[in-house]
């Protein structure tokens, strides 16, 4: 009988211990706000996003830096993270506008924020749809610092989005919307599928407009053009969501063609 008592004393032991990880995580991510956390957004909003004069921005990336450590380390339980995001909102869309040639600041948000998931993905697209950053071509660099990194958030709900954006009429941004989809390479086959079948229509497209070996053809030759800028950032996000190694559009379209009704294990 003695003895039953204490193994039945060393099971409920060791049950409390297997629980203990499982608690201290669940605390770990319900506990409140971090007060330096806090404290370095605060100061990322008062003295850098505020800073009329923008005097301070290389400060602000530092701060970034420094609480994007504190994230990279585990250190951020889901409420800092939350609040991590709304600061760095902060940075892309209060303040004065940074001209196009000073914009380390917003490159630095943006790269955090591809860090935080499904807040930081809501954010970045919010962003590239806020009409505060003009659609031309001195913009280009930020938005497509702002589609790497929201392929980088792995938020599956951006994919049909980025694959809008990889018909954009922009080369660069085109080929940055369709490297961002190769960050998806850990997705149910069905969406790596969709994804590799939507790129390789709009490759297609772009390969039967370039044919045409005419010089004076200026719609081919702008073809071949975009080609040239899509298409080493394309083959690369085609062979992450296929294990594949091709390197041209007529191997991935016959390769897709005979694969895609299959197991893509």
């Amino acid at each position: 009988m003695m003895l039953r008592n204490v193994l039945s004393s060393l099971i409920a032991v060791v049950s409390l211990a297997a629980l203990a990880p499982t608690q201290a995580d669940a605390a770990a991510k319900q506990k409140a706000p971090d007060p330096e956390v806090i404290e370095k957004l605060a100061k990322l909003s008062k003295e850098v996003v505020k800073d009329v004069k923008m005097e301070h921005d290389a400060d602000g990336v530092q701060l970034i830096d420094v609480l994007l450590n504190r994230l990279d380390a585990g250190n951020m339980g889901d409420k800092d993270k939350q609040a991590f995001a709304k600061g760095l909102e902060g940075v892309l869309t209060e303040g004065k506008l940074r001209e196009p040639d000073k914009m380390q600041l917003y490159i630095a948000a943006a790269a955090a924020l591809g860090k935080l998931g499904a807040d930081g993905a809501k954010v970045l697209h919010a962003a590239w749809e806020n009409k505060r950053f003009p659609n031309k071509k001195d913009w280009v660099p930020l938005r497509e610092a702002l589609l790497k990194n929201l392929g980088k958030t792995k938020d599956e709900s951006m994919v049909k989005f980025l694959c809008k954006e990889a018909q954009n009429p922009e080369p660069a941004l085109q080929a940055e919307a369709g490297e961002a989809l190769g960050n998806f390479d850990a997705s149910d086959q069905k969406i790596r599928k969709e994804v590799v079948s939507d790129l390789l229509v709009k490759w297609g497209t772009i390969v039967s407009r370039a044919t045409p070996i005419d010089p004076a053809d200026m719609e081919a030759q702008n073809a071949r053009e975009r080609l040239a800028v899509i298409s080493e950032k394309w083959n690369t996000t085609l062979g992450k969501l296929t294990k594949q190694g091709f390197h041209k559009f007529e191997e991935w379209q016959t390769w897709n063609n005979k694969n895609k009704g299959t197991d893509w294990k």
